[in-house]
């Protein structure tokens, strides 16, 4: 391959020499050199479609207990905020993909939902997702990728047994990988020496082929864990159109983001009691996006709630989506929200 490009320099080269040389003309008029140079040209440009027509692919699924930053990783390795994120548990209600295209090489990253017991899908009414989509997702995936929340002491050190069982479900090829995530929030550095001794020493545990340390927050460690994806992909046509980042509506992106935002300012149950709505999606001529966005609540407190204080907690959402939004889309975002009671007539309000 090095050799390949190296010749392929070296034609461009002298093709574009002989272009741009004073004796151009003279040089058309010997047919052997001119054939010469046609041919060059032919063999680089079939050479060069050939090169282009390899393309690499590598599936990654991203696991983990709830809130140890799976989606924040997603959304820095692809530099796009496509997968919700809050402070909250359960903001991944369920599998999403989200692409990154470098080069000959695209990178599948699947986000699931955080891995629960039985017990606690049941307690907490959550969907079958959070049972399916994880298994599905090692199923499919070249590589997995399991995060550890180092700053959690009683987790750190440790992988569950209902997390093992899941591990169990993936191909024998399966490349396996401990992410350690939040290493800038841990003030004592050594620690991670000893969770990583403690991880890859319990004779129960599956054989992990890398360790990455790393801030999905700030982006510590990112780049290193984007390059080994990149060089483990193998040869394979793309899943995704290489203008593709997200196997997710539009719609589907903004609903998710008005729910995220919602979980970090507003208290207890009532974010994942809000029904949310797209009322209306427009892609302006300069790729800009307006869209309304209803609220729907269930009980009027909930209204209150929002629209207190001259609806400082719905301006404030709107501009932490709008900001969101512009980053997932790479375009501007203008997101008017109205804020409506099911059991109640009560005002919309318009932003």
């Amino acid at each position: 391959m090095i050799s390949f490009k190296i010749k392929q320099r070296v034609l461009q080269s002298n093709i574009s020499f002989f272009k741009r040389s004073p004796f151009c003309s003279a040089i058309s008029n010997v047919s052997n050199e001119a054939q010469l140079i046609s041919n060059d040209q032919t063999a680089l440009n079939n050479a060069s479609d050939l090169y282009q027509g390899i393309k690499k692919l590598v599936k990654v699924a991203i696991l983990g207990l709830p809130n140890v930053g799976k989606s924040t990783l997603v959304n820095k390795l692809i530099n796009r905020c496509i997968c919700p994120t809050s402070s909250k548990v359960h903001t991944t209600m369920h599998k999403a993909e989200a692409i990154y295209t470098e080069g000959d090489t695209q990178i599948v990253f699947m986000d699931t939902p955080g891995l629960v017991v039985s017990k606690d899908i049941k307690t907490y009414k959550l969907s079958d997702s959070f049972k399916d989509d994880p298994k599905t997702a090692l199923i499919e995936a070249d590589i997995i990728g399991i995060v550890q929340d180092v700053t959690n002491v009683f987790t750190r050190h440790k992988i569950d047994d209902f997390v093992l069982n899941y591990i169990k479900e993936k191909r024998e090829d399966t490349q396996l990988l401990i992410i350690l995530n939040k290493v800038d929030r841990l003030k004592e550095k050594m620690a991670l020496l000893e969770v990583t001794r403690q991880l890859i020493n319990k004779e129960n545990y599956p054989k992990f082929d890398d360790i990455f340390m790393i801030s999905a927050l700030n982006g510590d460690g990112v780049d290193d864990l984007r390059n080994y994806l990149l060089d483990s992909a193998r040869v394979s046509n793309w899943k995704y159109d290489e203008r593709c980042y997200s196997d997710q509506p539009a719609k589907v992106i903004i609903e998710q983001t008005v729910r995220a935002k919602l979980m970090d300012i507003l208290p207890y149950e009532m974010p994942y009691n809000i029904k949310i709505l797209t009322e209306h999606f427009d892609l302006g001529d300069d790729g800009s996006i307006h869209t309304v966005v209803t609220l729907n609540c269930p009980k009027k407190r909930y209204v209150e709630t929002l629209l207190k204080s001259k609806a400082q907690k719905v301006k404030c959402l709107s501009f932490y989506i709008e900001k969101e939004l512009r980053h997932a889309f790479k375009t501007n975002v203008i997101v008017r929200i109205n804020v409506t009671c099911a059991k109640y007539e009560t005002p919309q309000l318009n932003r």
